[in-house]
């Protein structure tokens, strides 16, 4: 191939073939992916043209081995390094969320902040993705070439090839292979690089625009406060509000039991990780939007915020994680007329265990300065409190610090009701198995403290809100509990896409809470707690939980990440 020496093409070959049927052995998640497609009702002709596009990838991919092992050697330290790139951050996802890499990881990477450092591959290192740059590293060491070595034209040919192949499988995968190609690492590397350039060119980092929304000409002053709790991996079979054995949300489960609260019970979050979670929220969007819109166009739809706005409320968030606004786009503060980060929340200077360069998991008792985690839902309460009791008008938003993992760390040690406690000692490290029950304890205690005290806070008399005040809970998505070796959060089980979801400030008999409920039936619901009129309505959003009957459920879905939208139930 390309003139070289027979013998690098069938190291080549070889390698090529070991580097995927080792890949295939140890990321079971990804060869059961290949197995579902080539037996998900496929005949002939889709299985023949499935086994094509596999083949031609596998061909790109030899060539590229063989150009790493017969180049120059400053372009062999070149192939390595890209090889080496692609194993490390394909590795890393593939250990802690069971999956390789998609576009909207680079989004992530491209719009975090300091506060998410944490969240970025590189805290999920895989060690396993050293050994194969090392072995081509070997290969290409010791491999005697007679030929002239190949240059930058065989380079920058190479690179043409790849872009010219997975620009158009990005095209072609959502009507072939059902949204998904599956392949080898590097593969799933290069797809990724291309679906990002497809769903998120130069020419559109461009600031994004939300579509505007208009007043009603009748417009009159709010008569009511609107506050939308937005909790941290909430996972809604653990409240006993929903028939869980242990009693982790008695004073929930009283306001039920009194009538002063409408539970829908297990509802459907949009997606299983915060970003995506938040901004499909926030816009209202229906898994089938979140499926086949591209990034820019999801995040260009109308918020929640400026719906509020247009019908002249004050709106407010308050955010219990993060030091800036890290989710929707940076146009969505031009309708939040105040956010109160983490920052002001606690203090200016707050500091993470994931923001230090180790991951490790301090003791929460020793923080000497500011609030401790358990301590700021507590605080939050405290402040919205003193917003809606005083006056009328407000649309509050609260993303609340909530019971992200490690779980020990939303709870003070004397309230750890549940023994034994599982103690991460690194931000992102998966428990072993025979851990598991310790794990869920700590996540028990957790939602126990977190979720029950903040409502004591927040409220003096549930029965009585003042100033019309209504309360529209929710989480932003459920846990895995760290089954199956992977990540609390982030994958594609239903047990991450579970939530609650509840009301308070209402009780109306008419209202039927035995329809089956997604996230994206709160955002209609807003609007209708807003009065805002429903032909001005910038799109036929999901149907509110005020006018849904049991009858009118349907299946429900989730979307794990872009382009993927998986059943719920």
């Amino acid at each position: 191939m390309f003139g070289t020496d027979r013998t690098v093409s069938l190291i080549a070959f070889a390698f090529a073939v070991l580097f995927f049927a080792f890949e295939g052995l140890y990321f079971p998640a990804t060869r059961a992916k290949v197995v579902s497609l080539v037996t998900a009702g496929f005949d002939v002709v889709e299985l023949c043209t499935y086994c094509i596009y596999f083949a031609a990838s596998f061909y790109l991919f030899v060539l590229f081995i063989q150009a790493a092992i017969a180049s120059q050697w400053i372009l062999r330290i070149l192939y390595i390094g890209i090889f080496g790139f692609a194993c490390f951050v394909e590795y890393s996802y593939q250990n802690a969320l069971g999956r390789f890499t998609n576009f909207y990881d680079i989004i992530g990477a491209f719009s975090a902040t300091n506060e998410q450092t944490g969240d970025s591959v590189t805290t999920f290192v895989s060690y396993v993705a050293i050994g194969p740059p090392i072995i081509l590293a070997a290969v290409t060491w010791l491999m005697p070439v007679s030929r002239p070595r190949f240059g930058w034209k065989m380079f920058f040919g190479l690179v043409f090839c790849f872009c010219v192949f997975y620009l158009h499988v990005s095209y072609v995968k959502n009507g072939l292979f059902q949204g998904e190609f599956p392949n080898n690492s590097f593969g799933s590397f290069v797809g990724t690089l291309t679906d990002f350039t497809i769903q998120n060119p130069v020419d559109q980092f461009r600031p994004i625009k939300r579509i505007e929304v208009e007043s009603p000409s009748n417009l009159t002053k709010p008569q009511n406060n609107i506050i939308v709790v937005f909790d941290e991996s909430i996972r809604a079979d653990h409240l006993s509000l929903n028939g869980y054995s242990r009693p982790t949300t008695p004073f929930l489960s009283e306001l039920k039991n009194k009538g002063l609260l409408l539970n829908w019970g297990v509802a459907a979050s949009a997606a299983t990780s915060s970003h995506p979670s938040y901004d499909a929220f926030i816009t209202g969007a229906q898994p089938q939007q979140i499926e086949s819109m591209s990034l820019r166009d999801l995040n260009s739809l109308p918020t929640i915020f400026q719906y509020a706005k247009a019908m002249g409320y004050r709106t407010v968030m308050l955010d219990g994680q993060m030091m800036t606004y890290w989710g929707g786009t940076k146009d969505d503060l031009n309708y939040i007329d105040e956010f109160d980060s983490l920052g002001v929340i606690d203090r200016p200077d707050r500091k993470e265990d994931w923001q230090s360069v180790s991951n490790k998991i301090t003791d929460e008792t020793q923080r000497k300065e500011g609030l401790k985690q358990w301590e700021i839902d507590e605080r939050i309460a405290q402040m919205v409190n003193r917003i809606f009791t005083s006056s009328t008008g407000n649309f509050i938003f609260i993303y609340k610090r909530g019971c992200h993992f490690p779980y020990e760390k939303n709870f003070p040690p004397s309230q750890a009701i549940w023994q034994p406690v599982y103690h991460f000692q690194e931000q992102y490290e998966v428990p072993p198995a025979d851990k598991l029950q310790a794990v869920v304890n700590s996540y028990d205690n957790s939602l126990k403290y977190n979720l029950d005290e903040f409502f004591k806070k927040l409220a003096a008399d549930y029965s009585n809100l003042p100033n019309n005040t209504v309360i529209v809970y929710t989480g932003d998505h459920g846990e895995s509990f760290f089954e199956n070796g992977k990540a609390g959060h982030g994958g594609e089980t239903t047990g991450e896409a579970e939530v609650p979801l509840f009301i308070l400030g209402m009780s109306d008999a008419r209202i039927d809470v035995g329809f089956k409920a997604s996230h994206h039936n709160i955002f209609a619901t807003l609007l209708d707690l807003m009065n805002y009129p429903g032909e001005l309505r910038r799109s036929e959003y999901s149907k509110s939980l005020f006018k849904a009957k049991a009858a009118d459920s349907s299946s429900r879905f989730f979307n794990p990440g872009p382009g993927k939208k998986i059943r719920f139930d």
